[in-house]
C-alpha cells in the first residue's frame, strides 16, 4: 500500500512542475488529464492489492484455523488413548492385587484348618481363579481343602490338582 502511494507522490511531482513552468492551457489540461487517469490506476491498483491482501489474510486464517482444529482434535485422542490405556493399567494392576489376596486368604484358611497338613499344598490364583495343588493324607482332605478355599470372597472357580499321598 506505502509503494502505491509513493509511485502516485512520485508520478504528480513531474506533473505539477510541468504545469507550474508556464505552459499552455492545453498543456496543463493534458497533464490534469493524466493525473487524474494515473490518480484512477493508482486507485485500481490500490483496490485490487487490499483485495488481494484480505483474500490472502483469509486463506492464511481458514489454514491456521484447520491446523488448529487438527491439532485439537489429535491432542484430544492421544489424551483419549492415554486414559484408557491408563485405566486399562490400573484394572490390570487391580486384578493383580485381587489375585494375590485371594491367594493369601486361601491360605489362611487352610493353614487355620488342623487337620490339614498346609505345608504340602499350594494355591496360585488367576484371574480369580483358584488352582490347589501338591499332596494330602486322604481324599476326605481333598474336599475339605476345596471347600475351605470356596469360602474365600472373590474366588470365581477352583481346579483342585490336590492328590493322596501314597
Amino acid at each position: 500500500m506505502k509503494n502505491v502511494k509513493a509511485a502516485l507522490f512520485a508520478s504528480l511531482i513531474p506533473l505539477s512542475l510541468l504545469a507550474l513552468s508556464g505552459c499552455s492551457e492545453q498543456e496543463a489540461n493534458k497533464a490534469e488529464s493524466e493525473v487524474e487517469s494515473k490518480m484512477e490506476q493508482a486507485e485500481q491498483k490500490t483496490k485490487e492489492t487490499m483485495d488481494d491482501a484480505q483474500e490472502k489474510s483469509e486463506d492464511a486464517w481458514n489454514e491456521t484455523k484447520e491446523t488448529s482444529e487438527d491439532a485439537w482434535n489429535k491432542t484430544k485422542e492421544e489424551a483419549q488413548e492415554a486414559g484408557d490405556y491408563a485405566e486399562e493399567k490400573a484394572d490390570q494392576a487391580g486384578d493383580y492385587i485381587d489375585d494375590s489376596i485371594i491367594t493369601t486368604r486361601v491360605k489362611a484358611v487352610i493353614f487355620e484348618d488342623d487337620n490339614l497338613n498346609s505345608m504340602n499344598i499350594s494355591v496360585e490364583t488367576n484371574n480369580g481363579i483358584v488352582q490347589l495343588s501338591g499332596f494330602v493324607e486322604s481324599d476326605a482332605d481333598i474336599d475339605t481343602a476345596e471347600n475351605l478355599a470356596s469360602t474365600v470372597e472373590g474366588v470365581k472357580d477352583i481346579e483342585n490338582d490336590l492328590q493322596v499321598k501314597k
